[in-house]
């Protein structure tokens, strides 16, 4: 895109009424096909004409039709899924003989309920890019990524990409035309190939300005190549991947609109400065917690932005704005960039635009009309919004429209922004009370949040098939008066047509004039029914497809510098979106009220994360306590404090605090003995000035000790170490452990030195000796009695230190601290008088003699999580980190769990890499329950490691301290709840297909001597693409391998799923391949039932009854619809002699010879035919 106004000049070259070279091409190339002139395009019949490049032909529509309705009428002529719908929209074509030329082409897109002009020529086009374009959109809906092609070789040949045009990407442009030509020839059928050859034809997929340029020179070099790249040609389908490809590297703007408007002011316009670190003026300090809106402040960001095509060209705009606004360029950076949000730039002539956060676009809750050419933006953290002028109303309807529709696919896909351009399909939606093309996942999980009553139902769009909806209601209710009582969901199609329903239900078809009619024909236990409607604040993962997949991780050297972190006030912070934490770095605090951690702050801004400490009060915890704590530290404003960053008013309620690289300094003189006398005596001197601080504030702390100086700077080599006392902590009483520490007239009444504010002096004194003794003696041993016989010995309740490890003059200081005159204990005067003479007479680099014996307290001691279980350690709804490798982290929150188990608990999380050019990965982290042995753990690291299959979840990382193990994220989830959500269009066809996954999956594992043992439904995961999906073994807890025999002999009886088990395996606990053959042949009674619970008729009443019942010969059901051979191979599996069962070879045999032809998936993720049911939901 070109500016405003000097923009056009580029633009008409496309739009001045000639014919395009598409449409001249497409007079002899059959991908082009076209029976419209250039003349009759611009003949006014009375219809509307919607350009379709995938036919290159003019689609004509009845001028009452909606914008909306023909992008729905579009779609389902070209077979893109619902869920892809608004990725869509209508804008005028490049031939149009627009009456206002001064609109820039690529702004005069239609809003959904609005009605088109049969004056103008309209095409159908993709306007939003999803991320990572190249790959996820072939997950997402491969017709889409089909039509994207088409899209992209339309405007390359027209030359309306201005990121990729001559004369800069000449070879790029001559390369896609040969990449363009290969696909046309293999898309040829024999009898066009004989009529025409691509290759003469090449100068019709050149741009027009590089072949009027290179003419001469181009056609024999273009040839050549074409004939190469012919012999050894890819596929067709991976020459069109290849395509969008380069296309969406070569131009990362493409489908990103910028907008040029007149603003009144422009918010936070400062521009932080400097390269390594950013700082921002400091407000004025204060006594009390303040909030700093971490995730609302509008921040300032310089970026190195080629504007080329998006309107940031250099050339100044006209000023449109006679109230002395100011012009800018507007523009969404989408969630995958570094800073995500709505951002302005002044128009300049400066070839670095400087883009202003105006505000994050879920903070954007309106927009409100002012006039035919002005809105007004409602924007959390701006209280009277933010007003945007545009210079036409198509402008600003454009602007309104992309704005809106982008809300909807990454945050709110139920709400209209503007109220003044509803959309006509939302407003159904709502007075239906239906949802969107949810899922079914997403639906039964909202069903369990709103309380699973029975009668509780969810109507939802289709997300594989138009006009086709889905009933999931709770029918019945299970385990009656237990603690498993729970809910029974089933799903129903429903057809509509017209203003009624078509329901199939009892093998019948029931008509029906309203949705409420339709839920209460379905019988229930209950028979109140109870509608959920959809909400503004659903967040279904299949619909928010702007949303990145794979976040990328933050590409920045820039951070926080120091002084700016200090002059902060302290703040409020948001749990959810504000902090992270390392659940293997907990450890209880001495107070025994309150865990610490390691986190991290996360900044919104483009700078890095800050790393700090947390200490997060325990769930039976005194708030009023931990708050007094947070005020007290709260007025602190000495660099010699570890600072007080802010809390959280939220359980679990946690003091953010400033981190220590090294830990506390007790045990990093322990574990770090040589460290120089010049060091000690610089820290000796930060800690002076820290008490100088508490002594002039009247500030008593308590708690003045080497366990509570946290290290945060060492470097041997400049003898640098710093050390910043900590709070006192969750307040406790004085114990006989704290006596070293302690006035010896406090002795027989501890609790009264709290008040006194010169005990902290003999405090200070003892620490002083912990440092320059370098913690060789854990003083917390020490009892009262020993103290006071040395007390009595020499007058010190210590023992003197070798002058070699403390000077004279430091010991003299020590002695002070200790003595019984209060007021000769701290004088910061003579202190200091002393480290500079001391400094003077002694080297740099003095080194204390190497022999020093150390006892002291060790490595800092281990905290095991499964301790929590018996302490009262809050629910944190906190991003949790555990660091994998050198390499990597997973992050995850205990709120998205997928799934649990009775040996463990699964949570949907990402893997971040320290190369910030890799994005971040979704995964499936697997939290075992810590009281599993860890030899379960390590045998099921050790089989996942061995497996590589198609259809085995792919394992990838462990973590032996967390007990977790990371694999690949599946996000259509347990094939359980798949079958059942998606059993009114699950064909068989399907079923088998997915039977044949598995049973190849199983004979990999059989081949390897591997007895999976829980091979059932809910241990298969559904892996979803856009050529459709398949299925993943999963669950490799009771896996084990078979001993020379082939068995394996269970050493204890779990608590095991006996439905799933074979007769022997239940009886003599004796397993091999062929009991997970009959696991098999259960699991295809679960499949082919559509999720049906596998239970005998009539329903057995034990396990001993049930186990009597399968030796006596009785076995499950067939279930309605299935297939014979699918029953007799079922059959063949519950065979009562295990030998006799097949092997799962022979399955695989089986199943393909049976349907070779029936088993393999169609080419797209939906059907297009109305005639046949989709496969799968």
């Amino acid at each position: 895109m070109a500016l405003a106004n000097g923009g056009e000049d580029r633009m008409d070259d496309s739009s001045s009424g000639r014919t395009s070279l598409a449409d001249s091409a497409s007079l002899t190339n059959s991908s082009l096909r076209s029976g419209t002139s250039s003349q009759s395009i611009h003949t006014n019949d009375g219809t509307i004409r919607v350009f379709n490049f995938t036919t290159s032909e003019f689609e004509r529509f009845h001028p009452n039709m909606l914008c909306e309705e023909i992008c729905n009428t579009m779609c389902r002529q070209l077979g893109i899924a619902p869920i892809a719908q608004l990725l869509y929209g209508i804008r005028e074509h490049s031939t149009s003989r627009r009456p206002s030329p001064l609109v820039r082409l690529d702004l005069t897109w239609c809003l959904p309920g609005e009605r088109l002009n049969c004056q103008l020529v309209y095409c159908f086009r993709m306007r939003f890019r999803v991320p990572e374009l190249d790959s996820q959109l072939e997950l997402i809906d491969g017709r889409s990524h089909k039509f994207l092609y088409r899209q992209m070789r339309y405007d390359m040949r027209t030359e309306q990409i201005p990121e990729i045009r001559y004369p800069e990407h000449k070879d790029k442009s001559t390369g896609l035309a040969v990449m363009d030509m290969l696909i046309d020839d293999q898309e040829q059928s024999e009898d066009q190939q004989a009529m025409r050859s691509i290759e003469k034809l090449y100068k019709l997929y050149l741009p027009p300005s590089l072949w009027r340029a290179h003419s001469f020179f181009v056609g024999s070099k273009i040839r050549e190549v074409f004939r190469n790249l012919k012999a050894n040609s890819l596929s067709v389908e991976r020459l069109k991947w290849h395509y969008v490809h380069q296309v969406s590297h070569l131009a990362p703007t493409y489908m990103t609109e910028q907008f040029t408007c007149t603003v009144q002011y422009l918010p936070n316009e400062e521009v932080a400065r400097g390269s390594g670190s950013i700082g921002t003026s400091p407000a004025h300090s204060t006594s009390s917690l303040s909030s700093s809106g971490s995730t609302n402040t509008l921040s300032t960001l310089t970026t190195n932005t080629n504007s080329v095509g998006l309107g940031g060209s250099g050339k100044k705009a006209k000023r449109r704005s006679t109230s002395g606004g100011i012009d800018v360029y507007v523009r969404v950076f989408p969630h995958d960039s570094l800073e995500p949000g709505l951002k302005v730039a002044r128009v300049t002539s400066e070839a670095t635009l400087k883009w202003i956060l105006v505000g994050a676009v879920e903070g954007i809750f309106m927009i409100s009309k002012i006039n035919d050419t002005s809105v007004r933006l409602e924007i959390v953290g701006l209280p009277k919004g933010y007003e945007m002028q545009f210079q036409t109303e198509k402008e600003m309807k454009s602007f309104i429209s992309y704005l809106g529709i982008y809300i909807r696919l990454s945050s709110k896909w139920m709400q209209d922004l503007c109220h003044s351009y509803r959309t006509p399909s939302l407003e159904e939606l709502s007075s239906l009370h239906c949802h969107g093309p949810i899922g079914g996942a997403y639906s039964l999980m909202k069903l369990h949040e709103k309380g699973d009553k029975c009668g509780s139902y969810i109507v939802r769009e289709c997300d594989r098939e138009y006009n086709i909806y889905y009933i999931d209601i709770n029918t019945k209710i299970m385990a009656k008066k237990t603690d498993q009582e729970r809910c029974k969901t089933e799903t129903f199609r429903i057809v509509r047509k017209d203003s009624q329903w078509k329901l199939s239900y009892n093998n019948g078809e029931h008509v029906l004039n309203s949705l409420h009619e339709v839920a209460h024909i379905i019988q229930a236990d209950s028979p109140d029914r109870y509608r959920i409607p959809a909400s503004t604040y659903d967040k279904p993962p299949l619909l928010l497809l702007l949303l990145p997949k794979n976040l990328k991780a933050k590409k920045t050297d820039l951070q926080l510098s120091e002084v700016e972190l200090q002059r902060r006030n302290p703040q409020i912070f948001n749990p959810r979106t504000d902090l992270q934490w390392y659940p293997d770095s907990i450890s209880l605090s001495d107070d025994g009220m309150m865990f610490t951690m390691r986190g991290d702050w996360i900044q919104q801004s483009p700078v890095k994360d800050v790393s700090v400490t947390m200490k997060m009060l325990k769930s039976d915890g005194n708030f009023m306590e931990f708050f007094r704590l947070a005020q007290t530290w709260s007025l602190i404003q000495s660099p010699q404090f570890l600072k007080l960053y802010g809390l959280t008013l939220a359980d679990p309620y946690t003091m953010v605090m400033e981190y220590s690289r090294y830990g506390p300094l007790n045990k990093f003189l322990h574990s770090t003995p040589n460290v120089t006398l010049h060091s000690l005596l610089d820290l000796m001197h930060g800690l002076v000035r820290g008490m100088h601080y508490l002594e002039d504030n009247k500030i008593i702390h308590n708690y003045i000790r080497c366990s509570n100086l946290y290290v945060t700077k060492y470097d041997p080599n400049t003898n640098v170490l710093d050390a910043k006392i900590s709070d006192p902590g969750y307040p406790r009483p004085f114990r006989e452990s704290d006596s070293p520490w302690i006035p010896v007239k406090y002795y027989r009444n501890l609790q009264a030195a709290k008040t006194d504010q010169f005990a902290q002096l003999w405090a200070f004194a003892t620490t002083i000796y912990e440092i320059f003794s370098r913690c060789k003696e854990d003083l917390s041993t020490l009892r009262q009695e020993q103290l006071l016989r040395q007390k009595n010995l020499d007058g010190n309740i210590l023992k003197m230190l070798d002058q070699d490890i403390c000077p004279a003059p430091i010991f003299e200081t020590i002695m002070d601290g200790w003595s019984d005159d209060e007021t000769k204990r701290f004088s910061h005067h003579d202190i200091f008088s002393r480290l500079n003479t001391i400094k003077d007479e002694i080297l740099p680099n003095y080194m204390p003699p190497p022999e020093i014996a150390t006892n002291g307290t060790g490595d800092e001691a281990v905290f095991d999580r499964s301790d929590l279980a018996f302490l009262p350690f809050p629910r944190s709804n906190m991003l949790m980190v555990i660091p994998l490798t050198s390499e990597c982290r997973v992050i995850y929150n205990m709120e998205n769990m997928i799934g649990r188990g009775h040996y463990g608990t699964v949570y949907k999380g990402h893997l971040e890499f320290n190369d910030k050019d890799q994005p971040r990965e979704q995964v499936a982290i697997k939290m075992l329950n810590t009281m599993q042995v860890s030899t379960d753990f390590h045998r099921e690291i050790g089989i996942m490691r061995t497996l590589s299959h198609p259809n085995i979840v792919k394992f990838k990382y462990w973590a032996e301290k967390s007990h977790c193990i990371i694999m690949e994220y599946l996000q259509s989830g347990s094939f359980d709840i798949y079958l059942r959500f998606t059993a009114p269009n699950l064909n068989n066809p399907r079923l088998v297909s997915f039977a044949l996954d598995i049973a190849n999956g199983m004979k990999y594992l059989s081949d390897m001597g591997l007895i999976h043992r829980d091979l059932a439904a809910r241990n298969i995961l559904v892996d979803h693409n856009g050529d459709g999906d398949c299925v993943k073994i999963s669950d490799f807890g009771l896996a084990q391998f078979a001993n020379s025999d082939g068995y394996y002999y269970a050493k204890s009886k779990r608590d095991i799923p006996i439905r799933w088990y074979s007769p022997e395996a239940i009886s003599t606990c004796r397993f091999s391949s062929y009991s997970d053959v009959w696991s098999y042949g259960v699991t295809l009674f679960e499949m082919f039932s559509r999720g049906e619970e596998p239970n005998l008729v009539p329903l057995q009443t034990s396990q001993e009854d049930f186990l009597n019942r399968l030796q006596s010969g009785e076995r499950l059901n067939r279930p309605a619809s299935c297939p014979d051979f699918i029953y007799d191979l079922m059959q063949l599996c519950w065979h009562a002699t295990p030998r006799s069962r097949p092997s799962f070879a022979a399955i695989v045999d089986i199943i393909t010879k049976e349907v070779a032809t029936k088993v393999t998936h169609p080419t797209d993720g939906h059907q297009s035919s109305t005639n046949q049911p989709a496969d799968a939901e």
